[in-house]
């Protein structure tokens, strides 16, 4: 195929880059593109794409939200949904809310064209679009019934995140999948992973960051100045900045400044190991609650697996032998991490009970 028209809604810039010179460019395919999920919806119904190609999470309205929206709407469009965790939960609502199919990142070219040509060549007949008079529902505010099925989501997605974090035994690929997993669950442009100086813990050592420019995280390091970071290191609890432009050593690292920062301190037991850091572009507006909660139950698990790979990594270096791990040490790790696991199974079932009482009353 080639001609038609794909709408691509992603909110990250390196993203749709790699989509068009990769996929669509080579394809002979004309696009157009949103960096959010209000405006990807916006842009369905005024320019009537002929596919879309729709990232999951995103600030505002994510991929779900956009799907249930264009089927209340009875528009019939060919939508592939991308996300960067996997979910066989996630996938069945996808398909069920009409998605052509579902991919999930990081895909392999083939693959995605593939997915494109077989939503195009299954694509219904058009419809006529909508009246303008239906599209001033499009700033109504997202109802609560889909903002718990979005907190149960994420935390269905943090769960699974955390025990793959603990399950790692090195210390750079503990921090680099925190890194992203921060980005997927505030929607973040920029997160840190910054660990204390085992030595002297006024210092803080950058090991890795990503921003929405970077194709992947970065592994660094080196010794960097973060006033807030410090600050919720010693205080043992989450510190957000909404302006975080005098963070220069932040600044540096990311080539700009920032603006909303958020900073969880990695702590367990009576040991703080360093802080995971979250932001958004100067300009851009701040996290909201959940999305702090997903952060600070993050650096739990962080923390946990840094500890966890310290030690491993200790015992390796004293036996000169393939590693062995103190029993005693797995025995609390494990004691720490089932805790933890029963806290956030919990507070996921109270979200699941919520969402089902408010769908019964609706």
């Amino acid at each position: 195929m080639g001609g038609e028209t794909v709408l691509v809604v992603e909110d990250h810039r390196e993203n749709i880059v790699h989509l068009v010179n990769n996929v669509l460019k080579p394809g002979g395919y004309n696009v157009i593109t949103a960096m959010d999920g209000r405006l990807g919806l916006k842009r369905i119904l005024n320019d009537n794409p002929d596919l879309v190609i729709l990232d999951l999470n995103m600030p505002g309205m994510d991929g779900l939200e956009v799907l249930d929206s264009l089927q209340e709407r009875q528009v019939d469009i060919p939508v592939i949904l991308t996300t960067f965790y996997g979910s066989e939960q996630v996938a069945e609502k996808a398909l069920r809310l009409g998605a052509a199919a579902y991919v999930v990142k990081p895909y392999q070219i083939d693959e995605m064209r593939r997915a494109i040509d077989k939503a195009l060549e299954d694509r219904p007949a058009p419809r006529t679009p909508p009246e303008p008079e239906e599209r001033h529902t499009l700033e109504e505010a997202v109802s609560l019934t889909r903002q718990v099925e979005r907190w149960a989501r994420d935390m269905d997605i943090l769960t699974r995140v955390g025990k793959a974090l603990v399950a790692q035994l090195d210390v750079k690929r503990v921090c680099s999948r925190a890194v992203e997993a921060a980005i997927y669950l505030t929607r973040a442009s920029h997160a840190f992973v910054l660990l204390l100086d085992e030595e002297d813990e006024t210092k803080l050592c950058l090991c890795a960051t990503r921003g929405p420019d970077d194709r992947s995280v970065r592994s660094i390091r080196e010794p960097i100045e973060s006033k807030l970071a410090l600050q919720a290191a010693h205080a043992g609890q989450m510190l957000v900045s909404e302006d975080a432009r005098y963070e220069l050593g932040l600044a540096k690292a990311v080539g700009q400044e920032l603006g909303y920062l958020a900073a969880a301190p990695l702590l367990w037991g009576q040991e703080t190991y360093g802080v995971l850091l979250a932001g958004r572009d100067a300009g851009k507006s701040g996290f909201g609650e959940a999305h702090l909660e997903w952060l600070s139950g993050l650096a739990d698990y962080t923390a946990i697996a840094v500890r966890n790979a310290q030690v491993h990594q200790q015992a390796h270096q004293q036996d000169h032998q393939p590693p062995g791990i103190d029993e005693r040490a797995v025995a609390t790790l494990r004691a720490e991490l089932a805790q933890l696991g029963y806290e956030l199974q919990a507070a996921r079932e109270r979200l699941h009970n919520l969402s089902d009482l408010l769908a019964s009353d609706a």
